[in-house]
């Protein structure tokens, strides 16, 4: 409704480090909503057997689908990079926008048209405030990109047009608060990394950004009293872990 990236941002923020890391709704109704963001944090059901996230969670979770997309009168929007297929009908052209992407774990997200006669519109893709750097090529050919909003691509589209859109994920650090500049998370693209330890590593702020990966969803820093292992939330299972290291 706002056209403002920043919900977008928002939404794949909380997906990718809450409720795809979720632990699954059990029978009698008890369900995982609340992450423990406290040094050595865990994974804990509510000890209320019905809590309000018991009706919540799910939906919340099925809201990711139908906000992946939305529409106007000249064209679609693009707010969630999700491998998915989009229909719709504009100027009398019967329009399928594909989406195929490894994302977040890959930068490249491609889309492709289907389109049953050429048909005016525009997509509109949300490049996240990030995402310095970020490109996007229509058929090859680059387009000017905004940063932190909605890029435009208006054009005629045809079957078989392309886009390529890059989103670079440099590693960064955000503060807790304006008060505590020295504790901090550390984020690559929209994804935090959680510290996996029990206790409270010494380690500088050049050694959490020059963290490596080392598996598929692992990474690996490497601090004053050794390595420490880094994971995504939905890499978590039973292992303790903080949400924010304290930085020398």
């Amino acid at each position: 409704m706002t056209r403002d990236a920043r919900y977008g941002d928002s939404m794949e923020r909380l997906m990718y480090n809450t409720i795809l890391g979720a632990k699954p709704l059990e029978r009698d109704g008890r369900t995982f909503y609340y992450s423990d963001y406290n040094f050595r944090g865990s994974k804990v059901y509510s000890p209320h057997a019905w809590p309000c996230c018991s009706g919540t969670m799910p939906q919340l979770a099925a809201d990711y689908r139908i906000s992946t997309y939305f529409r106007d009168a000249r064209g679609v929007y693009v707010n969630l990079y999700i491998p998915s297929t989009l229909r719709w009908t504009q100027g009398g052209s019967q329009i399928a926008l594909t989406q195929t992407s490894a994302y977040p774990h890959d930068t490249e997200v491609l889309f492709e048209v289907k389109a049953s006669k050429a048909a005016e519109f525009a997509v509109n893709l949300r490049i996240p405030a990030w995402a310095n750097g970020a490109s996007v090529a229509v058929n090859g050919k680059r387009q000017a990109v905004q940063v932190g909003a909605f890029t435009t691509l208006w054009r005629e589209w045809r079957e078989g047009d392309r886009i390529e859109v890059e989103l670079p994920m440099k590693a960064r650090l955000e503060a807790v608060d304006a008060q505590h500049p020295e504790t901090v998370g550390l984020l690559v693209g929209p994804v935090v990394l959680f510290a996996i330890t029990d206790a409270d590593p010494q380690v500088t702020r050049a050694q959490l950004l020059a963290a490596k990966k080392i598996g598929a969803e692992s990474w690996q820093v490497e601090t004053v009293g050794g390595p420490m292992k880094m994971l995504p939330f939905t890499g978590i299972g039973e292992e303790k872990y903080s949400t924010y290291v304290r930085v020398t």
